[in-house]
């Protein structure tokens, strides 16, 4: 699914599709960095390259408004990606990631913070703003959350990943009551993609089915089915794709 029409995607202008997945791009690709530095022994003390990398791209963009979305697309990232291990885990506080989010929050001077606050508050009031970014974030965290769960020791330690999860979900669904299920159906379809082209332990599949039952339970039923009627297609249109080839 790589958009969600019908929408008016506002930011288009300055950060066209492709951008935006590349901020998505990006944002996975510091999270990883710096989660992995944290869980390194010893520690690392910083994350001065994924930092570098992360202001060579926002100082590249075309415009100063390009620029600031960038900036804010990589800190609302960074923090949706912070929030989501952090409660899947158990986990108080990531110190680099803490860090990298506050060494792109603060390089700015008075004109650049104003700018950044602008497009800050575009992303958060308007669902379809910036929504390739949108799609590709929530995928990539979800989707990483779910492999996760699936490659837990036991199902004990897969519960709390699973939860999280399912949480995700509901409260996208619900933040964004416009768009926001098409955005939970592109991940219980690309879920399902995963099951049917890889071997994955059975963990997999038994945390598929009670997040499934979970969302089954806590959603209007026709919502429900909705969303599993979306998710259906997108698998259908992968399926054909890869007979095609």
């Amino acid at each position: 699914m790589q958009s969600a029409a019908p929408f008016t995607d506002t930011l288009s202008d300055i950060s066209p599709p492709e951008d935006q997945r590349q901020a998505a791009v990006l944002t996975r690709e510091a999270f990883t960095h710096t989660f992995r530095q944290a869980a390194a022994e010893p520690p690392a003390e910083k994350a001065a390259d994924i930092l570098t990398r992360c202001q060579s791209w926002i100082v590249s963009a075309p415009t100063p408004e390009a620029a600031a979305l960038r900036r804010a697309m990589l800190l609302v990232g960074l923090d949706q990606w912070g929030l989501a291990f952090s409660q899947a885990f158990g986990i108080v506080a990531i110190p680099l990631l803490t860090q990298l989010i506050g060494d792109l929050r603060t390089q700015t001077d008075a004109v650049e913070d104003a700018r950044l606050l602008q497009q800050l508050e575009q992303l958060d009031t308007q669902e379809g703003n910036a929504i390739d970014f949108k799609i590709n974030l929530r995928r990539d965290i979800h989707m990483a959350l779910w492999h996760a769960m699936a490659g837990s020791a036991d199902p004990e330690s897969a519960q709390p990943i699973l939860q999280t999860l399912g949480s995700l979900l509901l409260t996208l669904d619900t933040r964004m009551p416009t768009l926001g299920w098409r955005l939970v159906a592109d991940t219980l379809a690309h879920i399902q993609i995963r099951l049917l082209d890889s071997e994955l332990p059975p963990l997999a599949q038994r945390g598929t089915q009670q997040l499934l039952d979970a969302l089954r339970q806590a959603l209007p039923a026709e919502h429900y089915k909705t969303i599993q009627a979306h998710a259906t297609s997108t698998l259908l249109d992968w399926q054909r794709a890869r007979r095609a080839h």
